[in-house]
C-alpha cells in the first residue's frame, strides 16, 4: 500500500471518528423530556381551601442508578383550614389518604404512620397533623448523558388524592409556606455525591382521565408539590475509577508505536489486548446503568478508544507487510517511512482525546 494511500484512509478514519462522536452527542438520543407540570395553567384558588404542607427529609439511601429508585426517610406535615375538615368529616376522608406520594413504588416496603391519632387544633382554628414516612421512590428524570460526571435530582412527590379535592370539585390546593428551606436533614447526603440543596415546584397535575368521576373534563387534575434533593458528583473519585483505567489504556496506545517496526508480534498483540480490555473496562462500568436511549459521556470514550485500537492495528498490519516485503537495501527507508506514519497516529489520538472529551462533555 503506497503512502498516499495510507494517508488518505487514515485521515478518512479519523474524520469518520470525529464525525460519529459529534453525531451522538447531537443526535436525538437524548432522552425525551417529560410533561412538566410547571408547563399546566394553575388556575385562581380559593385561599380558604388551601392544605398547608412541609416537609424535612432526613435520611437518604440505597441509590440504584440501574433500578432508578432511592430509599427516604423523613416527615411531612399538613396543616389545614375549618372549610377543609368539613369536606373531610362529611366525606369520612381518612387522614393518611389526604395526599399521596405519587412516585412511591414498593408500597408492601414502606412504612408511613400519623404522629398522632387525631390533627392537633391550634390556636387560629386550623388542624395540623405530622405524618412519618418511610419508602422507596422512583425516579424518573434522571439524565445520565454526562456520567459519570452527572447531577441528580431525586424527587418526593406528594399530591391530593380523593377525588373530591380535584380541580373540577372541590378544588383543594396544596400551599407549601415553607419553601425549600428547612427540608434536608442532618444524614440526606449521599456517598460519592456533593449535596446541593433542594427544590420545590408547585403545579397543578393533570392526569388524561377522570377516574370515572362524572365531574367535567377537569376531573383528572389535581394539586402537587414536588420537593427535589439535589446532588452533583465528586468529581476525583469518578475520575479515578472511570477515566483513569481509560487512560491508562490509552497510554498504551499511544506509546505502543515507540516500539521499532521490525517487532511485529509485539507491535500487534498490543492494540488487540487494547481492545479487549476496554470491552471488559465499559461492561463493568455500565452494569450500574440501567438501558438508556443515549450515548453516555463514558460511552463516548470508550467508542473512541475502540477506533483508536482498531486504527493501530490496521497501522501495525500495514508496516509489518510493508517492511517484510521490502528489499533488504530499503528496510531501513522503510523503517524510516513507518516510524513517520507512527508519528502522526500518535499526535493524531492525543488531539482526538482531547477533542473527544470536550465534545462529549458539552
Amino acid at each position: 500500500m503506497g503512502i498516499k494511500k495510507f494517508y488518505v484512509l487514515f485521515f478518512i478514519g479519523l474524520l469518520f471518528s470525529f464525525s460519529l462522536s459529534f453525531g451522538l452527542q447531537y443526535h436525538s438520543f437524548a432522552a425525551t423530556p417529560r410533561q412538566t407540570e410547571s408547563n399546566l395553567v394553575v388556575r385562581p384558588l380559593d385561599p380558604k381551601r388551601d392544605i398547608e404542607i412541609g416537609i424535612h427529609i432526613e435520611n437518604v439511601y440505597n441509590l440504584s442508578l440501574k433500578d432508578k429508585t432511592f430509599n427516604a426517610e423523613g416527615w411531612f406535615w399538613l396543616k389545614w383550614p375549618e372549610a377543609v375538615q368539613e369536606i373531610i368529616t362529611k366525606n369520612k376522608i381518612p387522614i393518611l389518604e389526604i395526599v399521596e406520594l405519587v412516585n412511591q413504588v414498593e408500597t408492601w416496603d414502606s412504612n408511613i404512620q400519623l404522629d398522632s391519632n387525631e390533627p392537633e387544633l391550634l390556636a387560629d382554628g386550623k388542624r395540623l397533623q405530622l405524618v412519618r414516612f418511610s419508602a422507596k421512590f422512583y425516579d424518573d428524570v434522571q439524565n445520565l448523558k454526562r456520567f459519570p460526571f452527572e447531577t441528580l435530582e431525586l424527587p418526593i412527590t406528594l399530591e391530593t388524592r380523593p377525588t373530591i379535592f380535584s380541580m373540577a370539585d372541590q378544588a383543594i390546593s396544596l400551599n407549601p409556606k415553607l419553601g425549600s428551606t428547612g427540608v434536608l436533614g442532618q444524614y440526606a447526603g449521599l456517598n460519592g455525591f456533593g449535596l446541593q440543596g433542594s427544590s420545590l415546584t408547585k403545579s397543578i397535575y393533570a392526569y388524561n382521565t377522570s377516574f370515572g368521576e362524572n365531574n367535567g373534563e377537569k376531573g383528572g387534575e389535581f394539586s402537587r408539590v414536588e420537593y427535589t434533593v439535589n446532588y452533583s458528583t465528586e468529581f476525583w473519585p469518578s475520575f479515578y475509577q472511570y477515566i483513569m483505567p481509560w487512560l491508562a489504556v490509552m497510554a498504551m496506545l499511544i506509546l505502543a508505536p515507540n516500539l521499532e517496526g521490525k517487532f511485529t508480534e509485539l507491535r500487534l498483540a498490543i492494540p488487540s489486548t487494547a481492545l479487549l480490555t476496554l470491552v471488559f473496562l465499559q461492561l463493568g462500568t455500565s452494569s450500574d446503568l440501567p438501558k438508556l436511549s443515549y450515548i453516555t459521556f463514558i460511552d463516548q470514550l470508550y467508542l473512541f478508544g475502540y477506533i483508536a485500537s482498531i486504527v493501530l492495528f490496521a497501522l501495525f498490519v500495514w508496516g509489518s507487510n510493508l517492511y517484510e516485503t521490502a528489499p533488504a537495501e530499503q528496510q531501513q527507508t522503510v523503517m524510516l517511512k513507518i516510524n513517520r506514519i507512527d508519528l502522526i497516529y500518535q499526535i493524531s489520538i492525543i488531539a482526538g482525546s482531547g477533542l473527544i472529551a470536550v465534545s462529549a462533555y458539552l
